[in-house]
């Protein structure tokens, strides 16, 4: 009897999708211990400095176009980039570690 209802319990389990019923939408909370993933056209953007913290929530955002100023405000992303600008590293989808160059 026990091997029968474990028998049912993972053939219901299987069946359930493994996508997420519904993605956050902008403005919404993503990433974290359940993986929350962000609709089509956002990308999750942690707080800065969370580049090494496991598990951490992020808020959907717009991700930029391609077009960016060519203003120089250096920001470091958590891949250990210098972007010139945080426009940017937002096209980039790289996760903010500080304002300022990375070092070298």
């Amino acid at each position: 009897m026990r091997a029968f209802v474990l028998l049912i319990g993972f053939a219901l389990l299987s069946a359930l999708p493994s996508a997420p019923l519904s993605a956050a939408k902008l403005g919404e909370t993503c990433d974290g211990l359940a993986a929350i993933q962000c609709d089509a056209g956002l990308w999750c953007e942690h707080a800065e400095g969370q580049c090494a913290v496991a598990d951490v929530s992020g808020t959907c955002v717009k991700v930029l176009g391609p077009f960016c100023t060519e203003d120089y405000a250096p920001v470091c992303g958590c891949d250990k980039v210098t972007y010139s600008n945080d426009c940017r590293r937002k096209v980039a989808k790289a996760q903010l570690d500080h304002v300022g160059e990375c070092a070298k």
